[in-house]
């Protein structure tokens, strides 16, 4: 193998191949990076039998060859070489990447104990990158973290013929948006799961692209989804499990028992100012009134602070505890000057129901926005 590329044009096609490389691989082989030559050009990929990552640059050939090489140390050469021009080549039975004064040699990996890559499902639909990126940005901060209930791990992709909607949840809360796409002859509703990591990677890669397509294959053994822009790919298994049935939720929260409307960013910062003296995991006393919205510590605690925040009430006077870092998630993935946050009641007497955050107009707007929702459980305290 052999061949000369732009430093800039290689150095993007093994981060890109490399960026959901699996922190612990299984094998050895899994934390490497396919490197395939030939004359259509050179193709990097990555793969752990769950999520692969694949690109093809387009570069002169001098040799065709396939190797594995470590996709971390890959990437750590590739990205601070010198010169603007790499030449990479095989020489006794190593790696050589060379650029400028810069010489290199990487032990190459077993091949032969590389897994196929996936074949790419067929395309139902495309959709826009950036406004893919920021749906997933709003939903996956709702995704569970640890491994505690692995079908929360997922974010819910639900395909119709007119839209993709994500939903996450952490039993918490829960964050959902609908965006626009162009189907290709979707008539059925389609719900499938895909890890959470996976999608909000994606999302980061594909940001900047007008068209990102969308391929699906499922209801069989071999379940696969796969996002691309030209050459650049990535698929994933679909996760298995059952995940909640959330959506139901916020289609029932926040629609008659009253709301408020605050400007985002008073809220958000009087949320930081008077957590400050409260624990990580404490919560903070949220009075809605025609005052305003009051925020308060609990009693009892070594500090003390309070504040209150204009805003405009349409209902009775609600009193809800939530935790500040939720409630600011909530409030930024919004990306709204205004915020709505509409109230439920509880069956139990005392007791807020869940909050549901939407992004808003106006402070007078009269206006439901519904493409993001972010439904927030209150924590139960003695009022």
């Amino acid at each position: 193998m052999k061949f000369q590329s732009n430093k800039d044009v290689l150095s993007q096609a093994v981060i890109f191949v490399t960026k959901l490389l699996a922190a612990k691989p299984a094998t050895a082989a899994l934390s490497g990076v396919r490197i395939d030559a030939d004359a259509a050009g050179v193709t990097f990929a990555s793969y752990d039998h769950d999520v692969s990552t694949r690109t093809t640059i387009s570069v002169d050939v001098a040799e065709p060859g396939s190797v594995l090489v470590s996709g971390r140390l890959l990437s750590e050469i590739v990205t601070r070489l010198p010169g603007d021009s790499v030449t990479v080549a095989v020489q006794d039975s190593k790696l050589v990447v060379m650029s400028g004064s810069s010489k290199f040699q990487l032990s190459l990996m077993a091949i032969n104990e590389y897994p196929n890559l996936p074949e790419i499902p067929p395309t139902i639909g495309s959709f826009d990158g950036e406004i893919f990126a920021e749906a997933i940005a709003q939903v996956g901060v709702a995704a569970l973290r640890d491994d505690g209930l692995p079908a929360m791990m997922n974010i819910s992709v639900e395909i119709t013929g007119d839209s993709v909607s994500f939903t996450a949840t952490d039993r918490y809360r829960i964050a959902s948006r609908d965006i626009a796409w162009k189907a290709n002859n979707v008539s059925d509703v389609i719900q499938v799961l895909v890890p959470a990591r996976v999608l909000m990677e994606a999302g980061k890669m594909f940001q900047t692209s007008d068209k990102v397509e969308l391929s699906l294959l499922n209801g069989g053994e071999r379940e696969i989804l796969a996002l691309s822009v030209g050459t650049r790919v990535v698929t994933s298994s679909l996760a298995k499990g059952q995940f909640p049935r959330v959506r139901a939720l916020l289609d029932d929260k926040g629609a008659g028992d009253g709301y408020a409307i605050v400007l985002a960013s008073d809220l958000i910062d009087a949320t930081r100012r008077v957590s400050l003296v409260v624990e990580r995991e404490s919560v903070l006393k949220y009075t809605f009134s025609s005052e305003g919205i009051m925020l308060e510590t609990q009693t009892g605690e070594s500090a003390s602070a309070s504040e209150t925040v204009d805003s405009h009430l349409v209902g009775d006077e609600v009193v809800v505890w939530l935790k500040p870092k939720l409630v600011i998630d909530g409030i930024t993935g919004a990306h709204s000057q205004f915020i709505r946050l509409g109230f439920t009641s509880s069956s139990e007497v005392g007791k807020a129901g869940p909050v549901l955050f939407t992004a808003h107009s106006s402070k007078d707007s009269t206006d439901v926005q519904k493409d993001y929702r972010y439904l927030m459980q209150p924590n139960f305290l003695a009022r």
